[in-house]
């Protein structure tokens, strides 16, 4: 069984409650009961929506993992799959969304600073990885590059917030 906690208002009081919103202990006293659940006070008088983009370490850590495995695997479909197909443009811009979503949903659904930027730079990194040569040596198709532009938008809008 875990260990008590202690509320952040009551030092004294056990409690084995937590805010919903912030993650911080709770006694029975402090706690307030919302339509997401019980909240400390602070965080039950915030219009709804009013945390959005805030997020705790451990949804940060898995964004940023998220983000790492979507850019090595990024590299293998960008080099062998994207750019051997017709619509390059159009499966770019589906592929980008798909990260995007996949590195909001892996960070909780925030949609924060942090989600958005991982997943600009998880799209753009495997078409750099793949186009950097071609681009040092002037040889590479404008296509292309607009196909990696068109992605991280793509990855940005996946993770907006409404």
């Amino acid at each position: 069984m875990s260990e008590p906690m202690h509320c952040y208002r009551h030092p004294r009081r056990e409690t084995r409650v937590s805010c919903a919103t912030c993650g911080r202990p709770i006694c029975t006293e402090c706690m307030r009961q919302t339509e997401v659940g019980i909240k400390c006070p602070e965080d039950a008088r915030l219009p709804r929506g009013a945390r959005a983009g805030a997020m705790k370490p451990n949804q940060i850590l898995k964004t940023l993992l998220a983000g790492v495995g979507i850019a090595a695997v990024g590299i293998f479909v960008v080099a062998y799959i994207l750019f051997a197909l017709p619509f390059t443009l159009l499966i770019s811009a589906a592929a980008g969304y798909g990260a995007g979503t996949l590195i909001n949903r892996a960070g909780g659904r925030n949609g924060g600073t942090v989600a958005i930027l991982t997943s600009v730079a998880a799209t753009a990194i495997p078409f750099l990885v793949v186009l950097g040569p071609g681009v040092l040596e002037g040889i590479v198709n404008p296509i292309r590059l607009v196909a990696m532009v068109i992605a991280m938008i793509a990855a940005g809008v996946a993770n907006r917030q409404l």
